[in-house]
């Protein structure tokens, strides 16, 4: 087991300390958050939101402890949440799978407009109880206002303009809800306008091949990174006295460079159709029945030279009915959640067979608080098919997932949690018949058919201490695997002579802390804030190093509160990675440094925000080691960014 002696006197860690006493809305009117069910580790909102608001998802957290980005570019990112990415970290949009394509490729870009959202949720660690087993790493939700639960009169609307000097970039967003007669109407729309990125020096590395500095050979700019995003919903909702009923529609468009491939343009669209419902039974044990299911039509083509070349497209649902439970000690959640898509490639680069792919499952999370002790259970049974429309071969599996939490409140001040899960991940059509070249990795992809589901135990502890001067989390976690799936480069060659990687399993281990920290300066304006993170992921047999692991960060920031005014400035240092796989190179040290201020002024019938952001001070050559174009494509070079936004 994993070095319990030792994980057993240290740490904490809130990702999975799942109780359901602590309830926060992140914001009023809605049900899509997922605190309704479990304490957020992290939300971002309001100021803080502003502040680290990027063109994607995975940019936009990756300032987060334990969070990175996938980073292909300025266009396309996923979140990597303790070294686990791809398939191990669920995203969601108001509580439901984001139905896309991003896990099967790291240039497929996350179908959302962060220039609309509201909030966004991460919790760290596995939430494979609630969320099913692609959620073994971690849960990220996106949350908005389309699908309203309660009802508020009159109209509230909100109008944003920005801009970023890393890309030229200009974008604007508007939201507007009103209310009348049980009645709530949302719109929302973006658009954002983005030339090529802005870099400091050669877009090649020291630790470049010969190869890949004769095809990226440019210089203070990324060649192929511009993009032309647009995205518009309207949602519809009746409140009644006893729940709710809403309908939203999302369409979002985006067209984008990938760096990888400075010919290569990727043109991308999803229609997306949400109902959700809730009805208050406000039984003695039964509180509330939730339904919430998601239909969406997604696809995207992949250009060379202009000439459609592949396109992808995933067509499903996924539903969800949950039931809300609560006695005098023992407050919980249960219900069954199915998944239907059909996933399809056609083209010349088409590397993924036409699948068909089922899922449903059943799951409960219940807590029982006893005086200044609460415990958790979780579990959670689930069944997959999937089936190769090209052969008609297919694949069955079972898994089952459960945890143990308890947490105990030493003081006012003071919290202790522990929790032990136990995790089955089931192989996904990707892993199991994958069979081509994959230009965007530049690797040739061969699933297996007998791939086994992966096995993974997780300890998390942590401690807690919150007071009106300080705020601070410390976390230490450990993930074994059993039959962790992966993708290895094989000495076999394909009928084009190309080296051949196939998925296949390994036992594995992660491990690592995270630390979250602000304290006030005594009665003046000020507050110090320390963060840091350190994750290891290795074959624990071999001892052999896993790719594309993020290396510790350490970030010392001061803040300032004045007024209607919030200054701020951090140093984020980025340690040299040197515990690099099989044919990985290392990726050097970095230090960000940021700075932004922001002012609220309000005047009769509405407030103005204006906020600034300057970035990479130090104008460093910054790469991601956690991406694979960190040889070709750097961070930007020092840049500005700012806005204003108007509600009323």
């Amino acid at each position: 087991m994993i070095l319990l002696s030792v994980l057993f006197f240290s740490a904490i860690s809130f990702s999975q300390d799942a109780s359901l006493e602590t309830i926060e809305i992140t914001h009023k009117g809605t049900s899509n958050t997922l605190v309704d069910f479990v304490p957020s580790v992290t939300t971002l909102k309001n100021k803080e939101l502003k502040k680290r608001r990027e063109n994607t998802l995975g940019d936009t957290l990756k300032s987060e402890v334990g969070v990175q980005t996938s980073s292909f570019g300025p266009n396309a990112s996923r979140p990597i949440i303790r070294g686990l990415d791809g398939d191990r970290i669920r995203v969601l949009q108001n509580g439901l799978g984001v139905l896309d394509a991003s896990s099967q490729s790291v240039d497929h870009a996350v179908p959302v407009d962060t220039l609309i959202i509201d909030s966004l949720e991460i919790v760290r660690g596995p939430m494979s109880m609630l969320y099913g087993s692609s959620a073994v790493g971690g849960v990220v939700n996106i949350n908005t206002t389309r699908i309203h639960s309660t009802y508020e009169e009159g109209a509230i609307q909100d109008i944003q303009i920005l801009g970023d000097s890393s890309q030229n970039a200009v974008g604007t967003g508007a939201k507007i809800d009103y209310g009348s007669e049980n009645w709530m109407i949302h719109f929302d729309g973006g658009y954002r306008n983005a030339n090529n990125l802005k870099i400091p020096g050669n877009e090649y590395s020291d630790h470049a091949s010969p190869a890949q500095r004769a095809e990226h050979d440019g210089k203070n700019e990324l060649d192929n990174s511009g993009s032309v995003q647009k995205s518009v919903a309207v949602g519809v909702s009746r409140i009644f006295e006893r729940g709710f009923l809403g309908l939203s529609l999302y369409k979002f468009d985006n067209f984008y460079g990938a760096v990888a491939e400075k010919e290569v343009d990727i043109k991308m669209r999803q229609d997306r159709l949400e109902l959700h419902g809730e009805y208050l039974v406000r039984g003695n044990y039964l509180k509330s029945v939730r339904l919430k299911t998601a239909q969406s039509d997604y696809g995207h083509q992949e250009f060379e030279s202009g000439d459609a070349k592949t396109a992808f497209n995933n067509e499903g649902n996924e539903s969800r009915l949950e039931f809300m439970t609560e006695s005098e000690s023992i407050k919980g959640i249960s219900g069954v959640q199915s998944q239907i898509f059909n996933f399809g490639t056609d083209g010349i680069e088409a590397f993924l067979a036409p699948s068909n792919n089922r899922g449903l499952s059943a799951f409960t999370l219940q807590d029982y608080a006893a005086g200044d002790n609460v415990y958790s259970l979780g579990a959670r049974a689930e069944t997959s098919f999937v089936e190769n429309q090209e052969n008609q071969k297919s694949r069955s599996f079972n898994g089952f997932n459960s945890s143990l939490g308890f947490r105990h409140s030493f003081s006012e001040t003071h919290v202790g949690s522990i929790s032990l899960s136990y995790t089955e991940r089931l192989p996904n059509f990707q892993e199991l018949y994958a069979r081509g070249m994959h230009v965007a990795t530049g690797t040739y992809e061969e699933g297996s058919g007998s791939l086994n589901k992966e096995k993974a135990f997780a300890l998390d502890l942590g401690l807690k201490y919150t007071s009106s001067s300080v705020q601070t989390s410390l976390s230490i976690f450990a993930q074994e695997f059993k039959d962790y799936i992966s993708l290895f480069k094989t000495s076999e060659l394909s009928g084009n002579n190309d080296e051949i990687s196939r998925y296949s399993q390994v036992d594995a281990q992660f491990y690592g802390f995270e630390f979250d920290g602000k304290k006030a300066l005594g009665e003046t304006p000020f507050n110090v804030i320390l963060k840091g993170d350190f994750v290891r992921g290795r074959q624990k047999h071999t001892g052999d190093n896993l790719p594309r692991i993020t290396p510790p960060r350490v970030t010392l920031g001061l803040e300032m509160l004045k007024d209607r005014w919030v200054y701020d400035v951090e140093a984020q240092y980025n340690f040299e990675q040197t515990f690099t796989a099989e044919n990985e190179t290392r990726t050097d040290s970095f230090t960000l440094l940021n700075a932004s201020v922001f002012y609220d002024l309000v005047k009769t019938g509405g407030k103005w925000s204006f906020f600034g952001r300057l970035k990479n001070i130090l104008n460093q050559e910054a790469r991601l080691h956690t991406s694979l174009l960190k040889d070709i494509a750097p961070l930007a070079g020092r840049n500005i960014s700012g806005g204003v936004q108007y509600s009323f």
